[in-house]
């Protein structure tokens, strides 16, 4: 097999990987994130039609009878499904007004409240619900519990995570062309059958941690820490096994009092290393800056620009990986718009520049944009009252190489487009743990055929949240 194209398909490897490591669940990409919902008494299962003529009907029943009980509930339960909590709230505290004491109505309000970061406003109904004289053990042991959750939400040191363990079968894990045939100094060359594309089945395990400090200032800084660690291995493709670790850290603060309060700006040191094959690939480190505005009540933007330096290793399964050292540039921007309680979109951009030191024809120019779209709808088997969502993102790239690779076609200019299309469903079982099914494709065209590939996958898995 030729070393020219062992290098350059171990790069398509590590640049896949650079995408399935930011996502979440990691597995499943980042969508808008979807509102908040409420642990409300679950009405029966309906499709979305179903649910909004609920919505509808119990609307104007509490319009009608804006003093009974049984209708204020059932309209706060409708409405907290779809994930109008603001109106579920309006409802429970209506409720309160006609009878203080219900417990089971104070700890909803304080769970609504919970989920919109409200604490203080969510510890006092707690607090109340647990004062009650009739309190009924499971409202006491719930309001007991997201008393603590608030606990630990307002430390100024606190931490966050998620695990993630799954399978995934991948039409082509090694991420080779079709054929064997490619091209070798201008000229058409046989690949050995171990480097074609080949199916495989492969584990995948990550693990996020995130830590936050508050500094107790006016503009709500925070320090920000966020560790990711992945590991893919392959059940017979081990050339396909790939490790990341990946730390960014820095300081979360707000631009403007007063009209421009809902913009942060986060610059971060950046630090990370990958793995391939059990082999040491590169390091990195490098820093940047972080943009989050709040454009309107249901649009909001993400931006990052950020370098890095990748020191690559010469190593005797690769002994002219230097060859890649060099820096990277890279823009991302994303607009999450929450379009309906139910229904979020997004639409991103990007682009890269990575410039090595000694090989011109390994540098190139990226640039990219994508979209998608989640859908929640009421859980309609586990009874559980948490949403489930359906998520579809796509996103198209296009490469453009600076020089030729000699050693593979000394006329030819090396470009690239890149298809990447998700679809994924999130069931969740309880606050904290969640089933991903996802499946996938990506195809790559190019102007060389050593480097143009297709390869569809599925995955499933379970995460924890902590």
């Amino acid at each position: 097999m030729p070393i020219a194209y062992v290098r350059n398909s171990l790069r398509q490897r590590v640049r896949l990987l650079g995408l399935l490591a930011v996502c979440s669940g990691l597995g499943v990409c980042v969508l808008a994130a979807p509102l908040a919902h409420a642990q409300v008494t679950p009405a029966p299962v309906a499709a979305a039609s179903d649910l909004d003529r609920q919505y509808d009907e119990a609307f104007q029943e509490m319009l009608k009878q804006p003093a009974n009980l049984d209708v204020l509930f059932k309209f706060a339960t409708v409405a907290s499904q779809t994930g109008d909590l603001e109106g579920a709230i309006s409802a429970l505290e209506r409720m309160l007004l006609v009878n203080a004491d219900l417990p089971r109505v104070r700890l909803e309000l304080g769970v609504l409240y919970f989920r919109l970061k409200s604490y203080e406003v969510a510890r006092t109904y707690l607090e109340g619900a647990l004062k009650s004289p009739n309190v009924p053990a499971e409202v006491r042991a719930r309001a007991e519990q997201f008393l603590a959750q608030i606990a630990s939400q307002q430390k100024r040191s606190r931490f966050a995570g998620e695990v993630f363990q799954g399978f995934r079968y991948q039409s082509n894990a090694n991420l080779g062309p079709a054929t064997s045939t490619v091209r070798l100094f201008g000229q058409a060359a046989n690949l050995n059958q171990q480097a074609v594309g080949s199916p495989d089945w492969g584990s995948v395990t990550t693990l996020t941690l995130r830590h936050f400090y508050d500094f107790g200032t006016q503009d709500k800084a925070t320090l920000e820490s966020n560790f990711t660690g992945y590991i893919n291995r392959q059940f017979t493709q081990s050339q396909a096994n790939v490790s990341l670790i990946d730390l960014t850290t820095g300081p979360r603060f707000q631009v403007f009092d007063g009209t421009f309060e809902d913009m942060t700006v986060k610059p971060v040191v950046a630090l990370g290393a990958i793995w391939v094959n059990d082999t040491a690939y590169y390091a990195s480190y490098g820093g940047g800056l972080e943009m989050n505005t709040l454009l309107s009540d249901r649009l909001r933007n993400v931006s990052t620009a950020i370098w890095r330096k990748q020191d690559h290793p010469d190593t005797s399964y690769l002994p002219t990986n230097s060859l890649f050292t060099g820096t990277e540039y890279t823009f991302n921007t994303i607009f999450p718009f929450q379009l309906t309680p139910m229904v979020g979109l997004f639409a991103s951009g990007s682009a890269q520049r990575y410039q090595t030191e000694q090989a011109p024809w390994q540098s190139y120019g990226l640039w990219g944009f994508g979209g998608g779209m989640s859908f929640r709808f009421p859980d309609p088997v586990l009874k559980t009252g948490l949403p489930w969502t359906i998520s579809l993102t796509g996103s198209m790239q296009w490469w453009h190489y600076d020089a030729p690779d000699a050693v593979v076609d000394p006329t030819e200019y090396r470009t690239q487009q890149d298809l990447i299309l998700n679809l994924t469903v999130t069931i969740p079982f309880d606050e904290r743990t969640t089933l991903t099914l996802t499946g996938g494709r990506f195809v790559r065209q190019a102007s060389i055929s050593n480097y143009a590939f297709e390869n569809n996958n599925v995955m499933f898995g379970i995460s924890w949240r902590f």
